[in-house]
């Protein structure tokens, strides 16, 4: 009896242990974290956790109610306000942002969006195209692929769904009539 404890215990810390992201959610960007760095804390989170049979270690610090507030670390839900076909491949989304809040990005930065496709999780960069001081809302220009993986994610979006956001990531910052070189 006391050994079908420890393995069911065994088998619910299993269930816990995070997933090894694949070679294709990373964005290949530099972005710090990456979504690898994110992985190597959470599985040591989860180590720690397992060592000392303590579950509440296992919770993040971030909480994803508040979308008005990025976060390079936790994907946050944005509800998809507007979906405008531009080209037979280009879409303008719109996403909403609570309370009449901006984004707060800076030129050069950019978020990375997270998708589901076959039960396969696909991550990609995309550099918002609304003004900085756009209120209450972010639009992303996004090109679908016949192939691409996360094109098949964006092209099933309707109004009203929701799409998942991590960032801002970059580190170049526009700064009118200033050399970079």
């Amino acid at each position: 009896m006391y050994e079908r404890e420890e393995d069911d215990d065994e088998e619910a810390w299993l269930q816990l242990r995070p997933v090894e992201p694949l070679p294709s959610q990373c964005c290949g960007g530099g972005c710090s974290p990456c979504v690898f760095d994110l992985y190597h804390r959470d599985l040591a989170r989860w180590e720690a956790a397992r060592a000392s049979k303590d579950r509440s270690l296992l919770g993040g610090e971030e909480s994803q109610n508040c979308p008005s507030h990025l976060s390079p670390e936790t994907f946050l839900a944005f509800r998809i306000s507007a979906m405008d076909r531009l080209t037979k491949d280009t879409y303008r989304v719109r996403f909403a942002l609570p309370r009449n809040s901006q984004l707060g990005l800076r030129p050069g930065q950019h978020l990375i969006l997270r998708g589901i496709v076959n039960d396969l999780e696909v991550q990609r960069a995309y550099t918002p195209i609304s003004p900085a001081n756009a209120e209450g809302y972010f639009e992303v220009l996004i090109k679908c692929y016949q192939t691409g993986l996360m094109s098949q994610y964006v092209e099933s979006w309707r109004a009203g769904d929701t799409a998942f956001w991590r960032g801002p990531f970059g580190g170049f910052f526009y700064q009118p009539n200033q050399s970079h070189l």
